[in-house]
């Protein structure tokens, strides 16, 4: 990494490049490419309230590719089953664990990631947040339930394994979610920071397990917002921003060298009386390569803000920067085309959305 030689940007854009940031709107008008422009993010995350059709969101994304300085990571949470971002513009597509569960279910969790990918990358994104990694049964009460494919990790090394190979083979990245691992929650993170009363050897051999064995294969993996008692002792805050979890856990003991990326910093579990500020060099310092907000322009200011005063004042090292940056664009440089986004292909889209509607039907 010391090696690394920073694009031409000045801090403000440097400082975006480390943001993943929500926004509102179906289109790009004059006040949102304002504030992107100010932002410049690494990536931007596209919600079911920025869809409307085919069209509508192939148009959006080449807007978005254009207008930065760098295009950045097109992202979305593109699951399946209930997590069916594009629901209206994808048909219904089945759940993980029910995909695991059926007879051909190896055959089926390829033709899921292959269609799932080149759909994706037709509309223009070129980043998923998907497979979910964490070990969960249906009717379990920790937000993820039936987004899982179980709770065996060697299943779940097995069907995520084949997901992010045939989802990277149409040109759509993959991203390992929520390390630790949240099986063990009895709450949403969505709406409150769940206590994961498990052991280091249990969370070794159970929930670590897939990250371990597809720590080569994953080229960004997203930490939860939960808190491990067994890994982080009395210090009650969520596993984004400890040190403990994502510097010692994940980059020293098990090896990971991708992307490192927060779960959404507005959520329910990250205590949200603090400045985003303060949060985002926490998860800076916890060993985050990348912080996420969602939806609030303000919060998403401040922390844009705080990140490029802190470059330019030194407070935040060079060094440390350098090190997620050289990560960020690595990936970048294997995966966005040096122009514009092609035209988007109606034709090859509709038959992606009747293999996946054959797929639901297979699954049924």
């Amino acid at each position: 990494m010391s090696t690394f030689e920073r694009p031409d940007l000045d801090d403000s854009q440097l400082a975006g490049q480390l943001l993943v940031i929500g926004i509102d709107g179906t289109s790009l008008g004059a006040d949102l490419k304002r504030r992107l422009q100010a932002v410049a993010p690494g990536g931007i995350i596209l919600f079911a309230r920025n869809l409307i059709d085919a069209s509508q969101v192939a148009a959006f994304c080449r807007e978005l590719f254009d207008i930065l300085p760098i295009p950045p990571l097109l992202a979305i949470d593109q699951e399946g089953g209930r997590v069916n971002r594009l629901k209206g513009i994808f048909p219904p597509i089945p759940s993980n664990i029910s995909l695991a569960g059926k007879p051909g279910s190896l055959e089926l969790v390829r033709q899921h990631a292959r269609d799932t990918g080149r759909g994706l990358r037709l509309l223009g994104f070129n980043l998923n947040f998907a497979p979910v990694l964490d070990l969960s049964q249906a009717d379990s009460p920790n937000g993820i339930g039936d987004r899982a494919y179980g709770s065996d990790p060697e299943r779940v090394v097995e069907m995520a394994g084949i997901f992010l190979k045939a989802q990277a083979e149409e040109g759509v990245l993959g991203c390992g979610k929520h390390f630790p691992g949240l099986g063990g929650a009895a709450v949403d993170s969505h709406l409150e920071l769940p206590v994961i009363s498990r052991s280091v050897d249990q969370l070794w051999k159970e929930d670590l397990h897939p990250y371990r064995a597809l720590r080569e294969e994953l080229p960004i993996i997203m930490v939860g917002h939960a808190y491990y008692p067994s890994l982080q002792g009395r210090s009650a805050h969520p596993a984004t921003l400890s040190e403990v979890v994502v510097r010692e856990l994940l980059r020293e003991k098990i090896g990971y060298r991708g992307v490192v990326l927060t779960d959404d910093l507005e959520m329910g579990a990250v205590d949200q009386q603090r400045s985003s500020g303060e949060v985002v060099l926490q998860a800076l310092e916890a060993g985050n390569d990348l912080v996420m907000y969602c939806k609030t322009w303000d919060r998403i200011e401040e922390a844009h803000a705080t990140l490029t005063r802190s470059l330019r004042s030194g407070s935040l090292s060079c060094r440390r920067v350098d090190e997620s940056l050289a990560r960020l664009f690595i990936l970048k440089r294997k995966l966005t085309p040096a122009g514009r986004l092609p035209a988007f292909d109606r034709a090859e889209f509709d038959g992606v959305c009747n293999s996946l509607h054959q797929l639901d039907q297979a699954s049924a």
